[in-house]
């Protein structure tokens, strides 16, 4: 019995509802992460400079700021350094996530980027001061608009299967929250990034083996290889000049590659870290020519290279300049 066409959706039609349906998931999903950039705050609050030493008050400002897994060292030498008071930041490294009106710290979960209470993770209430958390609306701005762009890309990319669509809306949700807090206070936050590996894991390993015709594991195999070449360089870049490039940025750079080398290759993925770098300095440059930042200024590298590996995925292929 034919189908009345009344019932069938026109292309367009089907299209839209795809992008509609997409754009309010990322409100949703916007809301649900904007109230995570307000625990952050930065890697390393500025310390009361003490009067009687002018020595170890020097050190202070000459150290730049933290990011995480990559604390500021002191550069003062000599007794001076022994003279400071001992501060747990230096120790312990960044502060961790706190509610931003009692100051209470807040548990994340250890396998998934989100605040273990349940109070919480229903209606943003802080366990300690019920306090609610409001929703940063750069976060939901950005997730609800990304989402719709990926919905439009799937919906003319008939071979893509779903597990592939929810793998990309992932990395469009992580990638907005970090690029937010990095560029709110210069951090990365472990509790954010080294969650975000396994679900990214398990959700590109399902587009792998289970996509519509049969499993492709030599694209598992370039996605590994990938997260394996930029993390070595970003790591060796780190090492050479680790006052510019913050560890944060090396552990976020796993993700970022494997996500490049699935969509690309082990050539996207590092094509990919070009193109991060290659926008990193022209809106570094037209920065400083505007005098909105100087050389010394902390720049955050982190939203460029979540924006170059969302660029590859979608384009499905190295990003090579054309000459």
């Amino acid at each position: 019995m034919p189908t009345p066409s009344g019932l069938v959706l026109h292309p367009h039609l089907w299209t839209a509802a795809v992008v509609a349906l997409l754009v309010l998931l990322g409100i949703a999903a916007g809301q649900v992460n904007g109230r995570l950039v307000r625990l952050f705050g930065p890697g390393r609050p500025p310390r009361t400079p003490d009067p009687h030493n002018s020595l170890a008050t020097h050190g202070d400002r000459s150290v730049p700021p933290g990011r995480d897994g990559a604390p500021a060292v002191s550069t003062a030498t000599g007794g001076a350094c022994d003279e400071l008071p001992p501060s747990s930041e230096d120790d312990e490294g960044p502060p961790p996530p706190r509610c931003p009106h009692c100051r209470a710290e807040l548990r994340f979960l250890r396998w998934f980027p989100s605040v273990g209470d349940r109070s919480f993770r229903r209606r943003g209430a802080c366990p300690h001061c019920e306090q609610v958390i409001r929703s940063h609306p750069a976060v939901v701005v950005g997730t609800a608009v990304l989402f719709g762009c990926v919905g439009l890309w799937a919906a003319l990319r008939p071979d893509w299967c779903p597990f592939s669509v929810l793998a990309v809306l992932w990395l469009t949700a992580i990638g907005v929250l970090l690029s937010v807090i990095d560029l709110r206070v210069m951090r990365l936050p472990d509790a954010v990034v080294l969650p975000s590996y396994p679900v990214a894991a398990a959700l590109l390993g399902a587009a792998v083996l289970l996509p519509p015709d049969r499993p492709d594991t030599g694209r598992g195999v370039e996605a590994l290889t990938g997260m394996v070449l930029v993390t070595v360089l970003y790591w060796l870049l780190w090492r050479v000049h680790n006052t510019g490039l913050g560890f944060g940025d090396v552990k976020l750079s796993g993700l970022t590659g494997l996500y490049a080398g699935w969509a690309a290759g082990p050539l996207g993925a590092l094509t990919a870290v070009f193109w991060a770098f290659a926008a990193f300095s022209l809106v570094g440059i037209a920065f400083m020519a505007l005098r909105r930042l100087t050389r010394r200024d902390p720049f955050p590298l982190g939203p460029f290279m979540l924006a170059a590996a969302l660029a590859t995925v979608l384009a499905q292929e190295a990003l090579l300049p054309q000459l």
